[in-house]
């Protein structure tokens, strides 16, 4: 295929997506469906290039979204991860702590003279039992729905599809091998974030979409840059929890039961 033909896939199929998830994100924040329905945006990112394989038969590779044997996959995108989250969270979380309890109430208090919503820290935000059971249930659906859905889209498809245009070999760095397929796909990943829901700290989710970019071009699979990405989020949430800009609401095993029913409506 021809390098345009290639970027009028890629250019439909991201920003389509892009706006099934906005709407879906609408009606979910509208009240009109429960945050379960969420689960749709994993399916719009699992199943949009399957419109490339009807559209100009472009097929994913099954061994980079679904090898085999699997253990050894697994067990490979383990041992990454436990090696960047030693290489890179005692840095981040150290810079974490200082943002959130010098930098922000410098900037907000001193120099526009506001009060931040919410303290330096929270410890009454603790993790009793019921938050607990949430922050499990966030665990699994950072794993499932967010991690390995958005790695499967975009470095599964996305980097791959556009390595047809640019050659796949022009850097080597700590051991990968890729081109401009990688950071183009991390800047279009960070856009679909604030196409969906504007945020000001979006602009730096590009570096972490370079490390999950580099994971599948060092590992030649999606695991380990969904394994990092479930982590991430699920650090992001847990933190955010602790220093109380976001609350973890306890779920009950009413709750859970609810939820169920919502999601098998027959049940």
């Amino acid at each position: 295929m021809t390098p345009r033909a290639i970027w009028m896939e890629v250019g439909v199929l991201y920003l389509g997506s892009c706006a099934l998830i906005r709407g879906i994100k609408a009606i979910v924040d509208g009240g009109i469906l429960s945050n379960d329905w969420l689960v749709l945006v994993a399916l719009v990112f699992l199943y949009t290039p399957v419109v490339a394989e009807k559209w100009n038969g472009y097929r994913l590779d099954n061994d980079v979204v679904f090898p085999e044997p699997m253990a050894p996959a697994i067990w490979s995108a383990l041992k990454w991860l436990g090696l960047l989250v030693l290489i890179i969270y005692p840095v981040f979380l150290l810079g974490y702590h200082l943002l959130q309890t010098q930098g922000f109430h410098w900037f907000t208090d001193d120099v526009l003279g506001m009060r931040r919503p919410y303290p330096r820290f929270a410890p009454e935000n603790g993790f009793t039992g019921p938050v607990l059971v949430t922050l499990g249930m966030q665990t699994l659906y950072q794993v499932l729905c967010v991690g390995y859905a958005e790695e499967f889209f975009y470095r599964g498809y996305m980097q791959t599809r556009l390595d047809g245009i640019w050659d796949n070999t022009r850097w080597s760095f700590l051991g990968a091998r890729f081109g401009w397929s990688l950071p183009v796909t991390a800047v279009l990943f960070t856009i679909g974030h604030s196409l969906v829901t504007l945020q000001w700290w979006q602009p730096f989710i590009v570096f972490p979409a370079l490390v999950f970019g580099w994971l599948r071009a060092r590992t030649g699979m999606i695991f380990a840059g969904a394994a990092f990405h479930a982590f991430a989020n699920t650090a992001m949430i847990v933190l955010d929890h602790i220093y109380g800009l976001s609350v973890l609401e306890p779920t009950t095993a009413a709750d859970l039961f609810q939820d169920l029913k919502n999601l098998i409506p027959n049940l």
